[in-house]
């Protein structure tokens, strides 16, 4: 029996390596961590993601995105694939999410 799709929010935090990089270092990252993020809402498995507004006094982190798997495990790999995470300069936190508005 097939498990039913949950929802999994993760918030994004800057890692200590992230600091030490320089933006010319980090923007090819960028584009890949935006480029597999699309390509997984394409997918479905992502129904957002995005930076924060404000950068520099975020209690969260520097963005957040949702994604949809069957067990936290399966989010975790996906999580764990995006190139921010891939090059260390980003770590992550998840929740389970429980979404109401769409129905």
């Amino acid at each position: 029996m097939k498990n039913f799709m949950k929802y999994w929010f993760f918030t994004i935090q800057k890692t200590a390596k992230r600091d030490t990089m320089s933006t010319e270092e980090v923007l090819p990252i960028l584009h890949s961590h935006t480029a597999y993020f699309k390509e997984l809402g394409k997918a479905g498995a992502c129904l957002m993601a995005g930076p924060f507004a404000d950068q520099k006094n975020n209690e969260l982190g520097a963005g957040c995105y949702v994604l949809t798997a069957e067990t936290e495990e399966e989010a975790r790999k996906l999580a764990d694939a995006d190139p921010f995470c891939v090059h260390g300069i980003y770590e992550y936190k998840i929740w389970e999410w429980q979404k109401v508005v769409p129905e």
